[in-house]
């Protein structure tokens, strides 16, 4: 009986290890560039990456916003697989406001997660300005795109590294194992 007792608390620590193992972080890790006229809209998207080591639905959260910029997104809620990136298409619409430059924050709302946050940037434009950033915008994005393809297809694989708890969880059985010779 003695011995039941003794291992007890070990098996509890075991339980516990497995519980903690699971992580969940979430980060917007990219958002694009805005840029619109007065009383248009425009098209960005929203890049969020889990870099803990369990996935789970993740949903943007829009604060700061400046009065009259609204923003909607047809899929607020997705799910975002551990150390995978998850794009979110949104939509943002411009009032009658003055051309200048805007910022609000895009955050992440998933169960356990901190925040990971990031403000993006939004420049409202005179009507004809707009149209001829355009163009250069296009090449811009497109040289960005195939620098990221290159860069993702030049990197090694990651290595699979196993948990906190499985550490845990080692470390106990050898106490165990070592009370038990005792």
């Amino acid at each position: 009986m003695k011995t039941v007792f003794s291992i007890l608390p070990l098996l509890l620590l075991l339980l516990l290890a497995g519980q903690a193992s699971g992580s969940f972080w979430f980060q917007v890790i990219d958002i694009s560039p805005i840029n619109l006229t007065p009383n248009s809209e425009a098209n960005f998207t929203v890049a969020v990456k889990g870099l803990g080591s369990q996935g789970s639905y993740v949903e943007l959260v829009f604060k700061n916003m400046s009065q009259g910029l609204d923003i909607s997104c047809p899929k607020l809620i997705k799910y975002v697989l551990p150390a995978g990136v998850t794009k979110y298409n949104c939509t943002i619409k411009a009032g009658d406001i003055a051309p200048g430059n805007y910022s609000f924050v895009v955050d992440v709302a998933a169960k356990g997660s901190p925040s990971g946050k990031m403000t993006a940037h939004v420049e409202v434009l005179a009507g004809g300005i707009a149209q001829a950033k355009e163009p250069q915008q296009e090449a811009v994005q497109k040289e960005t795109q195939a620098f990221n393809a290159n860069q993702t297809s030049a990197s090694p694989p990651a290595k699979a590294t196993p948990a906190s708890g499985a550490a845990l969880a080692a470390l106990t059985v050898l106490l165990a194992s070592r009370r038990m010779r005792s």
